[in-house]
């Protein structure tokens, strides 16, 4: 078989050829290259994470595939005591063993394992990192992660089945993440937040609450980074504060949210146009970035090989993460909105309204500002 020698951070691994020309949810041994900018920003977090570690960590791979980023943790992460991998394909494994070897891992910092995901992770538990990276829906394996997750762990989930969570799928985001999701101008945030509502649900009800250190959107996949807690009332209050319903005009944009307890309250007339309101969820409103882990991994992108875009990323999300609201605007959508004869110039914008970019869209941006307010101050500039 024809294989292919990858360079990613300061790893090297060797895989088939063909996986990485034709990547399906069928390859045994599973390398994507656009998610090396997934992989770096693990790696980030991860070194911001082991600073407030006072001794070395353990870290699971329960879907492993090729081994990469359990070569780059394990390589680029200080502190890092030893890496579980598993994967359920033996062809997999090959290839992980073989790239170990070739990136001269001592074998005392690696356990490798082959289960399926779940039994694997409800055998070897506790971990203060585990890595959840699927094809498609990460719902799969949320119960036997919020298990095998040590407390104050961090647990870094990916979902690629963004379609469904951005409403171009709505019955399946219903049935799969029992929440509506919603077609406007920041679905995709939406989408996130709906992913990191079903992580919630299933740490929660084992009266285990969970902290969003840091999440994104970025091609074709959702990530979360969340790190665990204890206490049944911190769940309480988590519930009240951060799980709710986004409630959404598709007439003059305006959005709001409210609580998930407070639902009966719900009033489906618009306050600033009249028009009926649609709405999605539950979800996540809370924020969805610590604001000091994600200083840290930009403090970080100093100490390893890393993509451009990564960097990129990153700066956005820093300003966005200043301004953590539950949906932004984009030019476009309020040129439509508003039948603006031209639309403004993004940085007049964000001076007019003090706004900030977000990572979600390029013309987008956040304001704190009432709505009413933005669609005077929208409609003055032009």
């Amino acid at each position: 078989m024809s294989l292919v020698r990858i360079e990613e951070g300061s790893a090297l691994v060797e895989v088939p050829k063909k996986i990485v020309e034709h990547i399906t949810e069928r390859n045994e041994v599973f390398y994507n290259p656009a998610m090396a900018v997934n992989r770096d920003l693990t790696v980030l977090l991860l070194r911001v994470f082991v600073r407030e570690k006072d001794r070395p960590i353990k870290v699971a791979e329960p879907l492993a595939a090729s081994a990469i980023r359990s070569i780059r943790i394990l390589k680029e992460v200080p502190n890092v005591e030893k890496v579980y991998i598993n994967d359920i394909s033996l062809d997999a494994l090959k290839y992980a063993k073989r790239n170990l070897e070739l990136n001269r891992i001592a074998p005392a910092r690696v356990e490798i394992w082959n289960e399926d995901a779940n039994v694997f992770l409800l055998k070897t538990k506790y971990f203060d990192y585990i890595d959840i990276d699927p094809f498609g829906t990460p719902v799969d394996f949320l119960d036997a992660t919020a298990k095998a997750l040590a407390h104050r762990g961090v647990t870094g989930i990916t979902a690629t089945d963004t379609a469904p969570l951005s409403a171009t799928y709505p019955k399946t985001c219903l049935r799969r993440y029992f929440a509506k999701p919603i077609e406007n101008e920041f679905y995709h945030e939406v989408g996130l937040r709906i992913l990191i509502k079903k992580i919630a649900e299933f740490f929660f009800q084992y009266d285990i609450p969970i902290e969003v250190l840091f999440s994104y959107s970025y091609l074709h996949h959702f990530r979360v980074f969340v790190k665990r807690y204890r206490g049944a009332r911190r769940v309480d209050e988590i519930m009240k504060t951060s799980i709710g319903y986004l409630l959404y005009c598709h007439k003059c944009l305006y959005r709001g949210t409210i609580p998930f307890d407070r639902l009966r309250e719900l009033d489906t007339t618009c306050p600033v146009c009249g028009h009926k309101l649609d709405f999605a969820g539950p979800l996540w409103v809370g924020k969805l970035w610590n604001e000091q882990y994600v200083e840290g991994m930009l403090e970080e992108l100093t100490n390893i090989r890393h993509q451009k875009e990564t960097e990129k990323l990153l700066k956005v999300i820093r300003e966005e993460s200043r301004l953590q609201t539950v949906g932004f605007y984009t030019l476009s959508a309020l040129g439509k909105a508003f039948k603006l004869p031209s639309l403004p110039r993004k940085k007049d914008v964000l001076k007019v309204l003090r706004g900030v970019p977000t990572h979600f869209s390029g013309e987008g941006f956040r304001t704190n500002l009432d709505h009413k307010e933005v669609i005077e101050r929208i409609k003055a500039l032009v």
